[in-house]
């Protein structure tokens, strides 16, 4: 049967056809209908950002392929997934029986090129796994590997057997510190399924993250109001209609100390955003009493798998968690692209340099500060020696 791309930048992610897709295909939960609606509702006018959305539809009718994209940029006419900071994962809406039909179609190819519209630059960003799909749709793009990895943790049939799986030492230090909260109440976690509480403990959780990432260099998205209104919807969404999240509360003595916003896919979750009490509960590792807690509640659903998403933090390692690469998809397609390309990438080397000079700068001040207290150590012991 024929093959005919469209532009429909008006398509309707709520719709039925899009569901029977998403159900049959190989994305991720980034490419929920909830989840693209709400970008494109919400979050994409705020940004400025325009709606590309590329579909092939078999005899004309049958949605085989979706591709969601947004447009940026004026002086450098740029196209990227729909992502727009919010996604961890993007990959195009289909089968992968599908793609590799698609991708043999010289017709289908030129399609998409043509559909994509002009454009100086196509980037698909983090993008797991290999992403030989995605590039066989995109003639003249390459794909690089990101300097970081995502972190997938298998998860057992029983909380007891993953826990098994652990290192003893690890899990000793867990269950000490679930020993220390016992004074402070009844330990209780519990998903939401009132919707009047979903912006109370969403706005809980972003004063706990405030909080967290308080003097640190990294910036924290869910402060900026935009972004936060579409995690709030997308929670409310969740609550309501049973997908693509959930919210989950870790309550100590009644009260929230963590606060998790999940997705969850059919045989597994990702860990997506979390909130703790780090001024009162500092010492107390809320961040991974909650991972815990997530994990265990996640076996006791049936799930397989917990994805820790984006980042390699050293916590990941301690639960089990396996590193899967990541890779970005580029297309440039005229010389201000290349040029786009060009300046990205001298950005991101000058930024890795002055922060591989700061490290070793604020390693030589801890080992000189560790010197001095050495040294005027010594001299006070020397001190009292004489004066004995």
């Amino acid at each position: 049967m024929s093959l005919t791309v469209h532009r429909e930048d008006d398509f309707d992610f709520l719709s039925a056809e899009y569901a029977e897709l998403y159900a049959a295909a190989d994305a991720t939960v980034f490419q929920h209908g909830v989840w693209l609606h709400r970008l494109y509702r919400d979050l994409a006018p705020a940004r400025g950002a325009r709606p590309v959305v590329v579909t092939v539809r078999r005899a004309a009718c049958e949605l085989v392929l979706v591709l969601p994209l947004v447009a940026t940029g004026r002086v450098v006419r740029t196209l990227t997934f729909a992502d727009l900071g919010v996604a961890d994962y993007n990959l195009p809406v289909a089968s992968r029986a599908v793609l590799d039909e698609l991708a043999a179609d010289p017709g289908v190819v030129r399609g998409i090129g043509d559909a994509l519209g002009r454009c100086d630059l196509l980037v698909v960003d983090r993008v797991p796994d290999s992403p030989g799909a995605v590039t066989a749709l995109l003639a003249g793009s390459h794909a690089r590997r990101h300097r970081y990895d995502t972190h997938l943790v298998t998860l057992g049939a029983t909380p007891e057997e993953w826990r098994g799986t652990l290192d003893p030492k690890f899990v000793r230090h867990l269950e000490r510190k679930y020993k220390r909260l016992r004074p402070r109440g009844e330990r209780v976690l519990r998903e939401v399924t009132d919707v009047a509480e979903v912006e109370p403990l969403m706005e809980r959780m972003r004063a706990f993250r405030a909080a967290r990432f308080a003097g640190r260099r990294a910036v924290d998205l869910v402060q900026d109001d935009v972004a936060f209104a579409f995690y709030c919807a997308v929670a409310r969404d969740s609550v309501e209609h049973g997908g693509p999240g959930r919210l989950v509360v870790l309550e100590v003595g009644g009260e929230a100390v963590a606060i998790t916003l999940d997705l969850v896919e059919p045989d597994g979750e990702l860990y997506v955003l979390v909130g703790y009490d780090v001024e009162r509960l500092r010492n107390y590792s809320l961040g991974l009493l909650i991972v815990d807690g997530i994990a265990q509640d996640a076996i006791r659903h049936g799930r397989s798998w917990l994805d820790l998403t984006v980042g390699d933090e050293g916590y990941k390692a301690d639960f089990g968690a396996r590193p899967r690469a990541l890779h970005q998809v580029r297309l440039p397609r005229t010389l201000r692209g290349h040029a786009a390309l060009l300046r990205h990438d001298g950005e991101l080397l000058g930024r890795r340099v002055a922060k591989q000079g700061l490290g070793a700068w604020e390693a030589q001040r801890a080992r000189r500060r560790t010197a001095r207290e050495e040294r005027s150590r010594t001299v006070e012991a020397e001190r009292q020696t004489t004066s004995t």
